[in-house]
This record gives structure tokens, C-alpha cells and sequence, in this order.
């Protein structure tokens, strides 16, 4: 779809406003024709020494055109921005709507900043282009169609003459506007590359600090920061000359009047002579004077309009990328609720050459706790993230309840399943504003419940606001203790019938996980629970494990048989009693 097309899509519900602002538009324009006829008039009242009050007469229509020019003025401004900022508003939430359907593959490829700066900055921009862009453009074809009109209708020979640039500027200018977008797309990406290489160094501050690197990284940031200049200097080059070239031309065309003035002086009687009245001369340079600001004032606005129209590109650009977690055209939420869940010959790798799991197969019944165990980058984070479709399996299939996980509707599905991940996410807000994100509807017993299965109470007790202490961005105000606990009170309030538990408890003392462990054994009842751990004292309180090895399942039972069997389970425990397997 070409971009004017997507633009009028875009404006579907204001398009009735934009008409509104065209339509004071082009009468502003209409009303500015009349001025320069009536001081043609007053030079021939003049030469006729008209009376007195014809020129009061005269003035006072001038002051109710130019009157009435100030409020079409005004009404073309506010109906453009008001539908321009509505756009924006819509344009905003349907950018975060879509980044939201797409998978963590695609958010895990690309920069987190790059992304910031198209759903904010980009978005932002395209303002700028339907405020300004679509009704000056509008403006600059219709007051020279208008003017040009006029002008045959004085005197079409001079109109000939002075309206000869115009051809060679509106080709000059479109050619110049068209090859300067390219510069400006490429000045908005590497923009795009500056402010996620800043917002990179920010959330990381401590290690820089810590590894005394302020220096090197701040010598990155000026690289791109002046590789962005150096493109933004090239591109308003390019910019800006559209601009010298209408005001150069604009005065070509009074030039050529000028130079045909030897005509206009000769007498009526000779064949070459361009007979004009001064009134009509007069009229004749004031409309010259008009019929080139349009293509002036768009050419001052061409760096917006510019950078506007490519971060518009940029945007559509995302807006055009396909969700690749999608719901199946018959999925459909199952009659009967069953909640255990089925590995059956699983296969997946986040890269087409490496896979991650290799034919895993195991269930896990309904109010059974099965932990997932092995050495690190095994899988058993990945297995997880198959259930709830963070991505899908390359082969084989993943059954709740006995339906294939991808035949179900994707909300449906994440509603059944609470999970605790190794990497704790804190929304910045208080501690109840990231309980509730659990259950916004949830009741004060329902928190309080909650908190206390979690073994959160201790510490917000001791906290002055309580559960509306502001935890920062990603919890950096609490411990990793306190934020893994408030975690687990997080999915606990959710209420969900399957729990996955992915190194919940890794980072609290081994006293505070053994009553978390005894809370979670009464909470926990009756639903199907994944833990993955490193610890023996927390897989031993589960009914199974499944341990991997080169995302591969080696061995299966509870904690007693595995240790008796002495396979890799039993060696891998053996290191230590309570090594980190």
C-alpha cells in the first residue's frame, strides 16, 4: 500500500475534520485574491479623484476581508491539529496494541530503545505531517492554480512571462523532496540507535560504574551520536535547498516583468507593445508577490515534513510486521476443563541450526508437582516458555488437558497458567500495584493471603508504606529476595490451576524457602505445578523429576529412585549437599 494511501487510512475517523480544514483553507485562500483587486480599484479612484467616502467604504470591506482571513486562518490551524492529534492518539495505541501481540522472539531481536523511539518518537512525528504537511500541500497547488487564473485574466501575456519558473520549481522541488526522504529515514534510525544505546546505559548505570567504564561508554555514545549529526547536517543540506531555490525563483519572475517593461512603455500603435494600465500592474506584482509563498512556506517546513514522513514509513513498517504467535483459525476454548499437562517428542531451537530440546517427552497429572532438573542451558526455562506460547515448538506437541496448546485460544491459555520466572520482573508503581497484576479485582483478604503464602509479610511490615511502597523501575528498591517473593504472591493471586515455578526461590536464604516451600505445599494443592530448581532442597519436595541433559530427557522418577539408580541425577548430586546442579 503507498504511503498517501496509508496516510488516508490512517485518517478514516478525521477525515471529515481534515476536509474542514481544507475548506478553510482554500477560503482564506479565496479571500486573499480579493485584497490586491481592491487597491487596483483604489488606483483607478485615484486617477478619477473618486470622493471621500468610497475609499472609507473601501478600507472598511478591506478590514472585514482581512478580518475574516484571520479567523479562516485560525479554523484551518485548529481543525488540521485536532485531527492530527486524534491520529496521534489512535496511531499510539494501535502501536502498542500490535507490539504486544508480537512474540518475545521478535521483542528479543530487536533493541528495546529502537522500539521506544518508533512507538513514541516516531508516532509523535507523524503529527507533524498531518498538521502542516497535508494542508500546505493542499495550499501550494491550489492559491498558484488560483492566482495563475487570475493573472491570465489581467494580462496573459505578462502572466506567460512571469509564470515561466514555475514549471522547472515544482519539478525541482518534488525530485529534491523525494531524494531527501531517503536521508531523513536514514537520520531516524540512527537517532533510533542513539536513544537505545542511552536507555541501554542507564538500565545497566551499576555495572558501568562498577567496571569503571563511564569512559568507554560515553566514547560509543558520542561515535553515534555524531554519526547522527553528520546525517542530520547532510539531509538538512539537501533540505534546505528547495527553499533557496523558490526564493531565487520567485524573483526570476518579477525580473522578467521587469525586463518586459521596454514593451509595456511603447506606444499602442506598435505591433510589439504590451499595453497594461497601472492599476492593473499594480495587481499584476501583488499576486506575483503571493503566488510563490505557498511553494515557500512548504519548503521551509520540508526538514519536518521529511522527518516526518519517514518516521511515518518506520512506523508502518512495524505496524506491517506479522504477529508470529497467532491464534489458530479453530481454536476454541475445550468443553471440559483438564489441566495436566503432555511433552510429547518436543523439539525446538531458537535458532534454526541449534536446537534447544531434542524429542522431550513427559506428563505432569493434575495436582502433581514435577521439577525439572539439569546443568544450566539444558532447557528446562525454554520447556516452560512452550507451554504458555512465548514460542512454539519446532516438532512435536504440547497437550493441556489433552488439547494441543496452539489449539487454544492464546487468552484462554495464559489464564490457566501462573509462572515465576528466574529473571523478576517489577513494574515501576507500589507493591500492591504489582500483586494486582496478578488479579486486579483481587480483595484485601485476597492480598493479604497472598503475601503471607509468599513469605512477604515480614519484610513489607517493615517497609513505612507497606503495600504502597513505590518499588522502582524493575523493583530496583527491593532485594532479590523481596522481589522473587512478591513474585510468587503475584502468580499465587492469580488463582491459576497450573504453576510454573522457573528458579522461584534462588535468590532468599534456605530458611525463608523452606517456609515459602510448606506454604506452597498447601496453596499448591490440587494444581499442576513445573518447578525448575538448582537446589536438592527444593527438588526434593517434588512428586517427580525430569532431568535433561543436552535437551534430552535421561532420566525420570521421584528423588529416592533417581539417587539409587546413580545416573547422572545421583552424580550430579554428589558434588555437594546442596550443590547447584
Amino acid at each position: 500500500m503507498s504511503f498517501s494511501r496509508r496516510i488516508w487510512k490512517l485518517l478514516r475517523h478525521d477525515r471529515r475534520l481534515m476536509m474542514w480544514s481544507v475548506f478553510f483553507g482554500l477560503l482564506f485562500t479565496g479571500l486573499g485574491i480579493i485584497p490586491p483587486l481592491l487597491v487596483g480599484r483604489m488606483i483607478r479612484w485615484i486617477q478619477s479623484e473618486a470622493p471621500v467616502r468610497d475609499f472609507f467604504l473601501l478600507g472598511g470591506v478591506l478590514a472585514t476581508i482581512y478580518l475574516l482571513r484571520g479567523v479562516t486562518r485560525y479554523f484551518y490551524g485548529v481543525t488540521s491539529h485536532i485531527a492530527a492529534f486524534r491520529t496521534l492518539h489512535r496511531l499510539t495505541n494501535e502501536t502498542y496494541a500490535h507490539l504486544q501481540k508480537m512474540s518475545p522472539a521478535f521483542v528479543n531481536r530487536q533493541h528495546t530503545g529502537n522500539l521506544v523511539a518508533r512507538s513514541l518518537g516516531d508516532v509523535e512525528a507523524v503529527e507533524d505531517f498531518i498538521a502542516h504537511g497535508i494542508p500546505e500541500t493542499m495550499l501550494a497547488i491550489v492559491i498558484p492554480v488560483t492566482m495563475s487564473i487570475v493573472l491570465f485574466l489581467i494580462h496573459w501575456q505578462l502572466a506567460l512571462i512571469s509564470l515561466l519558473p514555475l514549471p522547472f520549481i515544482a519539478t525541482a522541488v518534488f525530485v529534491i523532496a523525494s531524494r531527501t526522504r531517503n536521508h531523513w529515514r536514514g537520520t531516524r534510525r540512527r537517532f533510533a540507535e542513539v536513544q537505545a544505546r542511552i536507555q541501554d546505559h542507564l538500565s545497566g548505570l551499576t555495572v558501568i560504574q562498577s567496571f569503571v567504564q563511564e569512559t568507554e561508554q560515553a566514547r560509543k555514545v558520542r561515535i553515534q551520536s555524531a554519526d547522527y549529526r553528520d546525517t542530520m547536517i547532510y539531509a538538512n543540506k539537501w533540505s534546505l535547498v528547495p527553499a533557496g531555490i523558490i526564493e531565487a525563483a520567485s524573483g526570476a519572475g518579477l525580473v522578467l516583468i521587469v525586463c518586459a517593461g521596454s514593451w509595456i512603455v511603447r506606444p499602442a500603435t506598435d505591433a510589439t507593445s504590451l499595453p497594461v494600465e497601472v492599476a492593473d500592474l499594480v495587481v499584476f506584482l501583488m499576486y506575483l508577490g503571493q503566488i510563490f509563498l505557498p511553494f515557500l512556506r512548504l519548503a521551509n517546513l520540508t526538514e519536518n515534513l521529511q522527518k516526518a514522513a519517514a518516521s511515518a514509513e518506520r512506523v508502518f513498517e512495524l505496524l506491517d510486521t506479522k504477529p508470529t504467535i497467532v491464534d489458530h483459525p479453530q481454536a476454541a476454548v475445550p468443553a471440559t476443563s483438564k489441566f495436566d499437562l503432555e511433552f510429547a517428542n518436543v523439539s525446538f531451537g531458537y535458532q534454526s541450526d541449534q536446537s534447544v530440546l531434542r524429542e522431550v517427552s513427559f506428563r505432569v497429572e493434575e495436582g502433581e508437582t514435577v521439577a525439572l532438573v539439569g546443568m544450566t542451558g539444558v532447557g528446562k526455562t525454554t520447556a516452560c516458555h512452550l507451554i504458555v506460547r512465548f514460542y512454539d515448538v519446532d516438532e512435536g506437541v504440547i497437550r493441556l488437558g489433552g488439547t494441543d496448546v496452539r489449539n487454544l485460544p492464546l487468552e484462554y491459555l495464559r489464564h490457566q497458567v501462573a509462572m515465576v520466572s528466574q529473571d523478576v520482573f517489577l513494574f515501576h508503581g507500589t507493591i500492591g500495584d504489582n500483586l494486582r497484576f496478578g488479579k486486579p479485582t483481587a480483595t484485601e483478604e485476597e492480598l493479604a493471603a497472598a503475601v503471607q503464602a509468599s513469605q512477604s509479610q515480614e519484610f513489607i511490615d517493615l517497609l513505612p508504606q507497606g503495600l504502597d511502597t513505590i518499588v522502582g523501575e524493575r523493583g530496583v528498591r527491593l532485594s532479590g529476595g523481596q522481589k522473587q517473593r512478591v513474585s510468587i504472591a503475584r502468580a499465587l493471586l492469580k488463582d491459576a490451576p497450573v504453576l510454573l515455578l522457573d528458579e522461584a526461590t534462588s535468590a532468599v536464604d534456605l530458611e525463608t524457602e523452606n517456609c515459602i516451600k510448606r506454604a506452597l505445599a498447601r496453596v499448591t494443592a490440587g494444581r499442576t505445578v513445573i518447578v525448575v530448581a538448582h537446589r536438592q532442597s527444593t527438588i526434593m519436595a517434588a512428586d517427580r523429576l525430569v532431568v535433561l541433559e543436552q535437551g534430552r530427557v535421561v532420566e525420570t522418577g521421584n528423588y529416592d529412585d533417581l539417587m539409587d539408580a546413580g545416573g547422572l541425577f545421583a552424580r550430579l548430586c554428589q558434588r555437594n549437599e546442596d550443590a547447584l546442579i
